[in-house]
């Protein structure tokens, strides 16, 4: 057996822990965003961003300890944990699949969490920008086509429409 296997298992599962916060924090902010909660969504954010700095720690960690355990178990160039599967004695197989499968899991989750979060702001923007086009249309002088087409400006205070035959 592998010497890094324990540690790699441990890694795996701070990673899982790490995966399944994250999806709660992007669920909440879902919730924050459907709300228009911004005061939760910065806090949010904030924890966000410290829990993502911890997970470039931890992916690190696991793909350090990927290549530990393909050497270990000689297994050349292993850049995921399937063809180490194999090799590692069956208690721990069963761990590592596991671990594996639910992390799969959770990737899939985040990534329908965040498009889902993403639509939402994009949705959420699109109704500024056609609010702020609204307001704007109200505010602005009006002008008329004329002249075979070309903008006329109105003067102040008049509302006629200019026709043309």
């Amino acid at each position: 057996m592998a010497s890094c296997l324990p540690e790699f298992i441990e890694a795996l599962t701070a990673k899982r822990a790490a995966m399944e916060e994250l999806l709660t924090i992007l669920e909440a902010e879902q919730r924050s965003i459907i709300d228009v909660d911004i005061a939760n969504l910065e806090q949010l954010d904030q924890r966000k961003r410290e829990l993502l700095f911890s997970m470039e720690r931890t992916n690190a960690a696991c793909r350090l300890l990927l290549r530990k355990s393909a050497e270990e178990l000689q297994v050349p160039q292993a850049e995921s944990l399937s063809p180490l599967m194999p090799k590692i004695a069956s208690p721990l197989r069963e761990r590592f699949r596991g671990l594996q499968s639910r992390i799969l899991e959770l990737g899939e989750a985040l990534q329908r969490v965040i498009a889902f979060n993403r639509s939402l702001l994009e949705g959420s923007l699109q109704h500024v920008q056609e609010s702020v086009e609204f307001l704007n249309a109200l505010f602005t002088r009006r002008s008329t086509y004329g002249q075979a087409g070309g903008m006329v400006s109105s003067t102040n205070d008049v509302r006629l429409v200019c026709k043309e035959i």
